[in-house]
């Protein structure tokens, strides 16, 4: 008897900046603090944490952070929370965002969706 794993969520989002974009996947996790930012173009980093156990997603954050010599400085940070459309095909989460930092107002976008995938 063959056994099939329950599928789980993904959360996918598609970055940009200066006419380039990249793909950031999160998977559920417990702990927030282990999920690295990505860095988008050495000007931007994106976090995206999709938090909770198998049975339920308890909360997604996004975060955007500017690059400095100094440090990365946060400058955008969105909540979603429950109930979330979870299903084989990709839902939108968000619409396209602009973030918009630096003395010269340079700009990352992002959009994500939401779906079930098989692990």
């Amino acid at each position: 008897m063959a056994s099939h794993a329950a599928a789980s969520p993904l959360l996918r989002c598609q970055v940009g900046y200066a006419g380039s974009s990249q793909i950031v996947e999160a998977r559920l996790t417990q702990d927030p603090y282990r999920i690295p930012a990505v860095d988008i173009g050495g000007r931007f980093k994106f976090k995206a944490a999709m938090i909770g156990d198998k049975q339920a997603i308890d909360y997604i954050k996004l975060y955007a952070y500017f690059q400095t010599r100094r440090s990365d400085i946060p400058v955008h940070q969105a909540t979603y929370l429950p109930p979330f459309n979870l299903s084989a095909t990709e839902s939108a989460l968000t619409p396209q965002n602009s973030v918009y930092a630096g003395e010269v107002e340079r700009e990352l976008q992002y959009r994500c969706t939401l779906q079930e995938v098989q692990p």
